[in-house]
């Protein structure tokens, strides 16, 4: 599976940023690993941010941004958009359908206009859409995405994502039928669920600029000396145990990193955490069965 780092370039993260000029060399080095990038047509359509992306040598994974826009009163002009994606192609890796919000059929009418101009997104099907469009992507595409999930709780989520992945996503053997990415993930549970080809998250840095950093061992930990759970017992890296916080240091030190500075330092804990999401495509990669089957309910079952 292939974690995709939201907004690394519209948080003004790139190789060649102030930011980035910051780091410390350990940190310099893990930030130039980290190499699935998404970001958003909405954001990124500026001439600056192009030569940014050009200048480093990456290809990003582009989302139209319509619901960004479509918050912020906006609208994305579907032309312009294609254009956008010729134009660039040098720089992306894959492009997404322009959505129609809350619309399915427009959604889908977007993504045959697009065809028409020679551009080739990836169609999205979004949560609570009718599923014959989801049934029409399945039957004509080798690669989808499934959208519209930021604002659904996590366990209405894995209702319909289990539903969607037995139901449609998988064969009888329980694999993939064709390679799916999940936009917006934030709840690991839900990357590791599934058997999604890609996923994209941006808790890296909202993680980070609310104080934490993530460590797979210990889950989310606040750390920065600001951060409001550092009045609680247990809840933030410094109430916690002695040899816990022992153990928290030196896996970060294992891994390059000073704790002390990832305190005061928020590039440092998005550094840490744009390089760990990375790290968990590879432990994915070695680990993570590719498989997916619906827990089956038995008599006795709560």
């Amino acid at each position: 599976m292939r974690i995709y780092i939201a907004a690394m370039y519209t948080s003004n993260f790139g190789l060649n940023s102030t930011g980035f000029h910051r780091l410390t060399p350990v940190e310099q080095e893990r930030r130039r690993s980290v190499s699935n990038v998404l970001e958003s047509y909405h954001y990124i359509h500026k001439q600056s941010y192009v030569d940014s992306i050009r200048a480093d040598g990456v290809k990003v994974f582009l989302d139209s941004g319509a619901f960004s826009a479509f918050t912020k009163g906006v609208e994305i002009n579907i032309r312009e958009y294609c254009d956008y994606i010729k134009r660039n192609e040098d720089i992306i890796e894959v492009a997404s359908v322009l959505d129609g919000i809350g619309n399915a059929q427009q959604t889908y009418e977007h993504q045959c206009f697009m065809e028409s101009l020679g551009v080739k997104p990836l169609p999205c099907f979004h949560y609570g859409e009718d599923e014959r469009y989801l049934e029409y992507y399945l039957a004509n595409y080798d690669y989808i995405t499934l959208g519209g999930m930021v604002p659904i709780s996590t366990p209405q989520l894995h209702i319909w994502l289990d539903r969607l992945w037995d139901k449609y996503l998988t064969d009888g053997s329980g694999r993939p039928r064709i390679k799916i990415h999940g936009f917006g993930l934030t709840a690991i549970p839900l990357m590791e669920k599934y058997p999604w080809y890609s996923v994209d998250s941006s808790s890296w840095v909202q993680m980070a600029s609310n104080g934490a950093i993530y460590l797979p061992e210990y889950g989310i930990i606040p750390i920065s000396q600001s951060s409001p759970q550092a009045k609680n017992e247990g809840q933030h890296f410094l109430t916690r145990p002695i040899i816990e916080q022992e153990a928290i240091r030196r896996k970060l030190d294992e891994y390059g990193f000073e704790c002390d500075r990832m305190v005061y330092d928020y590039r440092s804990r998005w550094t840490f955490n744009a390089w760990i999401y990375t790290e968990l495509n590879r432990r994915y990669d070695r680990e993570k069965v590719n498989t997916f089957f619906a827990k089956q309910i038995g008599l006795f079952d709560d």
